[in-house]
């Protein structure tokens, strides 16, 4: 990753104690650790995103990547339409036929249809927006976006074009990766494997 841009990273904790009391992860992790859930539900067939819209410090809208509400997905036909080649085009990039709507855009649409304003927000992502979806991130009016995996979209330098462009916004846009702290992924861990409301102490 390139030093570009600043890496999130909460001040060291002390280990991790024999309850789940002693420890809580920070609002960026909550954030992104719902955006990762979000990418559960996800129908690429390519990768799982999940975004998250969230204003002062509450849940605005959800978003995964997946087909159009009410299409056919392509995880259930395992496989990637835009890669096939009975379904390309000549003289369009193949990529530009996905079927896919980012899941920063299938938040932005679900906030749009329910009337959410979500300006002055900021999105949490598990991949990088790509150059559309991130042009539309700042005409919505967000402010900061926090990125889990930067977009490698290529194996010929994708990922370090995305950040030079990124950078022509920075007036208008804060982007930062999140690295999220193995302590955080070991209680999140806890909380999903096990029954999540059980006691923490005994006789409590």
């Amino acid at each position: 990753m390139p030093d570009e841009l600043p890496i999130v990273h909460d001040k060291d904790i002390s280990e991790l104690g024999a309850t789940l009391s002693d420890y809580r992860p920070s609002w960026d992790e909550y954030f992104m650790l719902l955006a990762k859930l979000a990418a559960t539900r996800s129908t690429c067939y390519s990768r799982p995103v999940g975004a998250v819209i969230v204003r002062d410090r509450r849940v605005l809208a959800t978003g995964y990547n997946g087909a159009a509400p009410g299409a056919w997905h392509c995880t259930d036909k395992r496989q990637c339409f835009w890669r096939q080649p009975e379904n390309q085009a000549p003289g369009i990039e193949p990529r530009e036929l996905s079927r896919a709507i980012h899941a920063e855009m299938n938040a932005m649409a679900h906030a749009a249809r329910k009337g959410i304003v979500i300006e002055g927000g900021a999105i949490y992502c598990t991949l990088s927006p790509c150059m559309n979806c991130f042009k539309v991130l700042v005409s919505a009016g967000i402010k900061k976006i926090f990125f889990e995996h930067i977009y490698d979209f290529n194996n010929n330098g994708g990922d370090k074009f995305l950040l030079d462009f990124y950078k022509q916004y920075s007036s208008e846009i804060e982007v930062r990766q999140l690295i999220i702290r193995p302590q955080t992924l070991e209680i999140a861990v806890k909380f999903l494997t096990g029954p999540t409301s059980e006691r923490r102490h005994d006789n409590y």
